[in-house]
């Protein structure tokens, strides 16, 4: 019998005995798991944290006796498979964790099971594919691969195949995969002194993790902008793969030993130059702080690095305590439902996150701190999809709760399947670090096309210059990121074109063309064509981008409006020409009239055409008058149609003037 009931000391881990041949016995296991799960069935207290414990419970309650013994031992294996590590009832809710004398280590005798029966059985062609990171992001990143990848990702009835014969549910949402991985495309700043703190180094390397690289590289860039913006030199880790998660998950130790030997001297060497060595994968960084020294407990360098290895905010929060840290902060972020993921917290550093965020002026944080139910590629599969979405039900509901601005989680693939969760809503999904990056209100060149910037530049107001004056493959988003955001998008499109219209007369409307305006063109038509083929994307791109204007002209889309049919009919025929008369002018100066439909010919000698493009070229001269205050005029002189604006109203003027950077 134990004497005290349960411990209120702190939880303490012991060293992972995976090299003693006892540990993958199967007699000894079963006796090990006979042990801890009696003592579970006698508490009960983590009945409410993930399946792996109800699907026990309901073995016990539902054999002969009511008691373990009567539970069938094969059927062990049900609980081991539902547990996928997340830890929090070792580190929440279980009272007899060591220093405990019971010594009840569920997740790690659930790991001690998966190596066994990975050492006996192997895995099959599903989860080495899944737990096969970096090897699947090199494939699937490759140019000519990567559309395919993504469209086939996003196709219902590649999907189902999928679920069928990998065992991939059709219905969970993957991440796409990027053509600007971030390692190749990251400009790391070293140039900066460095200022060491009584509680962190001045100088950070970065470990990108397979994810960052492969699937959402805006995270990283992110960061790295962080890291400018305070002045800290920074650079990436020379090399790297996986940090070995993944396999520890599958219980293939041996493979989690291959990959520590590759990515921890180039870590070590880091650790003794003395940075400070961030990841802003949550699983990758728990990986080297406790997992990788819990299996090498005798392996220095293992041990120096996990000693060097920090979540990017709990640096930051150690270099704001160190008065380091800036908090010059631009943008506030309104209301942010933020989500702190499990991996995060067994890494007890507290709620860092939350604590950065929350000095950001007029910002609310509403913190969730629950399991999301997801969990690496557990959530994935197609027989535990269902638990999945039910562990997180929670989750999505409090996420919700607040009708929030943003959803934000450390972890991007909880934050994604919290966002499925969630479904329709009004809130962007983006990483605390693009939060951050947001707040400080430094823009981030590099963009992904993943959920880490699946926003679309904001609309400066009128009379600002513009941050955006192009519109590149990389500012494009996904059919399925642009879906998610384009309600929004398109309001925003409409009120801004409301300063970049002119009406001449009745029936002719001229409307103002900017970067904004032509990116929205272009999401729409790859919307409406269901266009994801690199080659017609950049068709689409190399049909509209002339529309932008380059700091010394202005393009518009001029419309001809005649709402009867019979009527239009005959006013086109007698508009043959129009285009080539419409003017803009500058007093003082000679009117400029239209270079109209350079791409190509939109009449012919029957009738005009309704929709003609235009171009008006202004002299420097000109420019410059219209920034010391000049009238602005525009008119249109035709035979079958006159019109004239005599003063452009403020608010249009102001816009098209942050169209002209030539002096």
């Amino acid at each position: 019998m134990a004497t005290r009931e349960g411990s209120l000391e702190a939880p303490q881990r012991h060293p992972i005995d995976w090299k003693n041949p006892d540990f993958y016995d199967a007699t000894l296991l079963n006796q090990e798991m006979e042990r801890v799960f009696d003592i579970c069935h006698g508490c009960r207290r983590c009945v409410n944290l993930c399946t792996a414990f109800p699907r026990l419970f309901d073995l016990i309650d539902d054999s002969a006796t009511g008691e373990l013994d009567g539970v069938n031992k094969q059927q062990f294996w049900e609980v081991v498979d539902r547990c996928y590590l997340c830890d929090m009832c070792f580190m929440t809710k279980c009272p007899y964790v060591p220093p405990h004398e019971w010594n009840i280590d569920f997740p790690h005798l659930m790991l001690r099971a998966k190596a066994v029966k990975y050492k006996n059985q192997g895995a099959g062609f599903r989860d080495k594919l899944l737990s096969s990171t970096d090897l699947m992001g090199k494939l699937a990143t490759i140019p000519v691969v990567v559309q395919t990848v993504n469209a086939m990702n996003n196709t219902p009835v590649v999907r189902k195949i999928m679920d069928s014969t990998l065992g991939i549910h059709a219905e969970r949402k993957l991440p796409e995969y990027t053509t600007n991985k971030f390692r190749p495309n990251a400009k790391p700043n070293d140039t900066f002194p460095v200022r060491n703190g009584a509680r962190t180094p001045g100088k950070a390397a970065i470990y990108a993790t397979c994810y960052i690289n492969y699937n959402e590289p805006g995270i990283g860039h992110d960061l790295l902008k962080i890291l400018e913006h305070n002045e800290i030199p920074a650079r990436l880790v020379e090399k790297e793969v996986c940090c070995g998660m993944p396999k520890l998950e599958l219980g293939d130790l041996q493979a989690v030993e291959k990959l520590k030997n590759e990515n921890i001297p180039h870590l070590l060497k880091l650790a003794q130059e003395g940075y400070a060595i961030l990841s802003a994968v949550p699983s990758c960084t728990l990986m080297y702080k406790q997992e990788l020294p819990l299996m090498f407990p005798d392996d220095a360098a293992v041990q120096a690095v996990a000693a060097a290895m920090f979540d990017p905010f709990e640096y930051l929060v150690l270099r704001n305590q160190d008065n380091l840290l800036k908090t010059d902060f631009k943008q506030s972020l309104g209301n942010v439902a933020y989500h702190i993921p499990c991996h995060q917290r067994v890494q007890n550093v507290g709620k860092k996150t939350r604590d950065i965020l929350q000095l950001i002026p007029d910002t609310t944080i509403n913190t969730v701190e629950r399991c999301s139910g997801h969990d690496g590629t557990w959530g994935v599969k197609s027989e535990h999809f269902a638990d999945s979405m039910k562990i997180g039900r929670p989750v999505f509901k409090q996420m919700a709760a607040s009708d929030p601005d943003y959803i934000s989680s450390d972890c991007a693939i909880a934050a994604r399947h919290i966002e499925q969760g969630i479904g329709t809503s009004k809130a962007q999904k983006l990483h605390p670090l693009t939060l951050l990056r947001m707040a400080y209100g430094t823009d981030s060149k590099q963009e992904s096309k993943s959920d880490s910037s699946e926003s679309i530049d904001q609309t400066t107001p009128a009379g600002e210059k513009q941050m955006t004056t192009a519109v590149t493959r990389e500012s494009l988003l996904t059919l399925e990121a642009y879906a998610k955001v384009r309600n929004d998008f398109r309001a925003q499109v409409m009120a801004h074109k409301k300063t970049r219209k002119v009406s001449l007369g009745e029936n002719i409307t001229l409307i103002f063309e900017d970067a904004l305006t032509v990116r929205y063109q272009i999401q729409e038509m790859l919307r409406v064509e269901r266009i994801f083929q690199e080659e017609e994307i950049m068709h689409e791109l190399e049909t509209y981008t002339p529309l932008i204007p380059n700091g010394k002209n202005w393009k518009a889309t001029m419309m001809i409006e005649y709402s009867d049919p019979a009527v239009r009919a005959e006013k086109l025929a007698a508009l043959i020409g129009i285009e080539d008369k419409i003017w803009v002018r500058i007093a003082g100066y000679e009117p400029v009239f239209a270079i109209a439909d350079e791409d190509l010919e939109r009449e012919n000698s029957e009738k005009t055409s309704s929709v003609h493009f235009l171009r008006f070229e202004l002299t420097a001269e000109m420019i410059q008058a219209l920034r010391q205050g000049d009238m602005l005029n525009m008119g249109v002189d035709h035979p079958a149609y006159h019109a004239l604006v005599d003063a452009i109203a403020g608010d249009v003027r102001a816009s098209l003037m942050s169209d002209l950077t030539s002096a």
